[in-house]
Formats: C-alpha cells, sequence, structure tokens
C-alpha cells in the first residue's frame, strides 16, 4: 500500500519560492506543510494486480500510515471503483512474530547495555568534556556521584554507539577542483582522531559495538556499513572488544540471552515527516505492528536495492529492546502485544543525543521487565 500525497500548485511554488529567499528556515517549515501531508492525502492499496483507493477512512488513520506499509483491508467495493473500509476492524497488521524465551535472574544480579548516541565528537557546539567523563567513568579512573552510581560501573557489559560519533563534516568554500590545503585536511580529521583515542580506551575495558550514522563517513543507503578499519588504527586493535556494526544493529547479550535491535534514528526521522500528530515513541510502536523497521525505504529512504528479500522486516523474532538513537530527549516504554501464544513485551527506548543532554541510558538486561534508567555526564 501506498500514499499519495498532495501535488504542490503553481501558487504554492510561487509562495515557495518567495519564502526561500526571505528565510531558510521558513523555507523548511513551508516545504514540511506543503509536501509531506495534507487532508486531501490518499490511501492506495496496491499489488501485482494492481491499485485501490480506500475511502471512509478517519483522517487520523490516512495520517498515521505511510507508503510501505504491509496490511490488509476489510469492507466493500463501491460503485466509484473505490474500496470502502469498515469502521471497526477494517484495517488488518501483520501477526507479531515470536519471541525468545529468556532466563529471569534475581533482582541482585543486575547487568546493564549501555545506549550511547550522537556523541558528535569536533562539534563546535558541544561540550568535549562530556565525553572524556564518560570514558573516565567507564575505565574506571573516576567514580561519579553516589556509591550506588560509582558501583554501576562495574556492572556495564556493554557499550552500544548508536550512530552519529563525528559531527557532520563541512570542507571550506573553494573551488571544487582545487586540493584541499594541509590545514583543512587537518581540521577535517581531527574528530577522527580523537574518537578513535577515545574508542580504543573504552574498548580496552568494555565490549564497545560502534554503529554508523547519518553524519559518520559511511554510505548513507541503509543498511549502513561498519565504518571501515583504516578509520580506526587504535582503536581496531581491541579486536575481540571494539566491533563496527551495520546500522540497523541486532544483537542477543547476557546470559539471559536478550536480543536488542536498533537503529541511529533515520527511519524514525523519516517517519515523522509523513505523519501528522505521531511523536517517535508512537511511530517506533507502529514499525513493531507493521513488522518492519523501515518501511519507507526506498521511496523517501536511501537505501540499497535489495531483489529477493527486504532486511528491515520483522520475519523471524520480536526483539526484548528495540532502540533508536539521536532523538532529542529519553524515552522509554513497555509495550505489550496479546497473541495467540501469550504476551509478547518489547521495552522500547529513545536514546538522547550525548553532545546535547549529556545523557547515556543503561538497559538492565536481568531486570524482569528490562528496566531503563540514565546517566548524566556534564561538566
Amino acid at each position: 500500500f501506498f500514499r499519495e500525497l498532495l501535488r504542490v500548485s503553481e501558487l504554492h511554488m510561487y509562495i515557495y519560492m518567495v519564502v526561500q529567499h526571505l528565510c531558510c528556515i521558513f523555507c523548511f517549515i513551508l516545504n514540511s506543510i506543503l509536501m509531506h501531508f495534507s487532508p486531501t492525502d490518499k490511501l492506495i492499496l496496491e499489488d501485482e494486480s494492481g491499485r485501490m483507493t480506500l475511502c471512509d477512512l478517519d483522517e487520523s488513520v490516512v495520517n498515521s500510515l505511510v507508503t510501505g506499509v504491509v496490511l490488509a483491508v476489510q469492507g466493500t467495493l463501491n460503485n466509484d471503483g473505490e474500496f470502502s473500509v469498515d469502521k471497526e476492524n477494517g484495517i488488518c497488521f501483520p501477526a507479531t512474530p515470536l519471541q525468545p524465551q529468556r532466563e529471569l535472574k534475581s533482582p541482585s544480579s543486575s547487568k546493564f547495555v549501555l545506549l550511547v548516541s550522537g556523541l558528535e565528537v569536533g562539534s563546535s557546539t558541544g561540550n568535549p568534556m562530556r565525553f572524556q567523563l564518560l570514558t573516565d567513568y567507564l575505565t574506571g579512573h573516576i567514580g561519579l556521584g553516589s556509591i550506588k552510581h560509582q558501583n554501576l560501573q562495574k556492572d556495564i557489559v556493554r557499550v552500544i554507539v548508536a550512530g552519529n560519533s563525528i559531527t557532520k563534516q563541512t570542507l571550506p568554500t573553494q573551488d571544487a577542483s582545487a586540493p584541499v590545503d594541509k590545514d583543512a585536511q587537518k581540521k577535517l580529521v581531527a574528530p577522527l582522531k580523537q574518537l578513535d583515542i577515545s574508542l580504543a580506551e573504552l574498548a580496552s575495558a568494555i565490549p564497545v559495538d560502534l554503529m554508523a550514522g547519518a553524519s559518520d563517513p559511511v554510505t548513507t543507503t541503509l543498511p549502513q556499513q561498519p565504518i571501515h578499519d583504516c578509520l580506526f588504527p587504535h582503536a581496531s586493535r581491541c579486536e575481540s572488544t571494539f566491533k563496527k556494526v551495520t546500522n540497523p544493529h541486532e544483537f542477543t547479550t547476557g546470559d539471559a540471552e536478550v536480543t536488542f535491535l536498533g537503529h541511529s534514528g533515520q527511519p524514525i526521522e523519516d517517519l515523522l515527516k509523513y505523519t501528522k500528530g505521531k511523536s517517535p515513541i508512537e511511530l517506533m510502536e507502529d514499525t513493531l505492528k507493521w513488522r518492519h523497521v523501515a518501511p519507507t525505504a526506498p521511496d523517501t529512504l536511501p537505501c540499497f536495492p535489495f531483489t529477493e528479500f527486504d532486511p528491515f522486516i520483522l520475519d523471524k523474532a520480536q526483539p526484548h529492546v528495540y532502540f533508536c538513537g539521536n532523538q532529542n530527549d529519553f524515552v522509554s516504554k513497555l509495550t505489550k502485544i496479546d497473541t495467540p501464544n501469550g504476551p509478547v513485551e518489547t521495552r522500547i527506548v529513545l536514546v538522547p543525543k550525548f553532545s546535547e543532554t549529556g545523557l547515556v541510558v543503561l538497559v538492565d538486561i536481568n531486570s524482569p521487565t528490562l528496566e531503563c534508567s540514565t546517566l548524566s555526564f556534564d561538566a
């Protein structure tokens, strides 16, 4: 199924061009209003045999669905050749997949996975001391506040860096054919060298998974491939504890075999452009319901062309923890879905940008409900 959006009229285009010359911020707002959703949007069901417009749907339903969602509809065909969807139970989504059982431990044996995103090393607006404090804390060089927080460090079993570790780099304005001078080259690689040294220090004390993000030196198409070893000459020496992984990233950890699945935020950022009245945590729930991590790819979210399968479909198992990096705020929610085999629970976590908030997220993998908490690093 896909969603047909309003086409921009000539008048709107004229207004768009005028505002573009006035202010780029207003241009962005106008683009969002005119291009991404409107009261005249329609939902169209499509398969190999053809297309059919869906009608008699509430505006809230139209504004909550995006192109790429797989669903079934129940209703009747009207005289105009449109499909009238039933008001109750008219839209059906795929059944929730099974979830691996995990062995629960006693509350006294808490173990944590630390989630951090948006380090943005090299940013002119961020505080570089925050990342240094985090590194010193995880390597045991400093404590943090109370005795309880100091004891947490020894119970952290894994660190996940969920994208945007390097700030977005821009070359100085110059002739495109001219070579980049040495001073500009040093400025461009300085954040990468700093990140390499810090990650090497971290990986010497604790396992680290490094995911790519929108601002990192990798291709932007999803799934993003691991950042190359040559960019981390120091950290790559820790072969057993430092892993460059894809985005999205899925792994299982701990004696309880807790399954994590997450990405660096691009799918949710794209969904926000085409839905109305939805928060990031609600969209994360929706992608679980749709059983698709990135439904708008490849239509509006760039991804590799796959002909035999879709790597973003949740076809094997429902994750225990589902996280999204580079968000404005920390939000956590335990979502529960009833299935014929019993309820399936997933802990959804929005990981805030570390460079702006100084917050990291701790997920207790031995907790019955996978409880989350935050630690603040502010210098």
